[in-house]
């Protein structure tokens, strides 16, 4: 039967730029945001302040909602995530993958990227979060 779940993403600002994660799913490479499922009992916020810090190993501030974007993971067509986003700051710049507790997030490589850089089509990623990075007023 399939599911629907609820997911929390960081869209994270700097200088201009966003941060992006390479994550390995199935036999791809995807690019998007740092965050995750919401757990039962879980909110949202503690989510992504948990995800984010997961991930990349840093505290965020999160700033304001901005939309959604949704998918349907590759190796699994039996469920659906929908992701609300959130503009974010990180506190500390200093990222470092290998620390990442979840290996199941398959995190390859991280970018620092302007909007236009992520849309010029050289990066694989949803093409729902792309029309929502292209539409956010910065």
């Amino acid at each position: 039967m399939p599911q629907v779940f609820c997911a929390v993403k960081a869209l994270i600002q700097k200088d201009g730029n966003f941060l992006f994660i390479k994550q390995k799913v199935g036999d791809a490479f995807i690019w998007e945001l740092p965050g995750g499922k919401v757990k039962f009992g879980e909110t949202p916020y503690d989510t992504l302040h948990r995800e984010v810090k997961e991930e990349i190993g840093n505290e965020i501030e999160i700033i304001k909602p901005i939309g959604m974007w949704w998918f349907i993971p590759p190796t699994n067509q039996e469920i659906q995530v929908v992701c609300n986003t959130f503009l974010c700051r990180i506190k500390n710049t200093e990222i470092n993958l290998e620390n990442n507790p979840c290996d199941e997030d398959n995190i390859k490589e991280y970018k620092w990227l302007s909007r236009e850089d992520f849309l010029n089509g050289k990066f694989n990623a949803e093409n729902s979060l792309k029309e929502l990075i292209k539409n956010f007023d910065i």
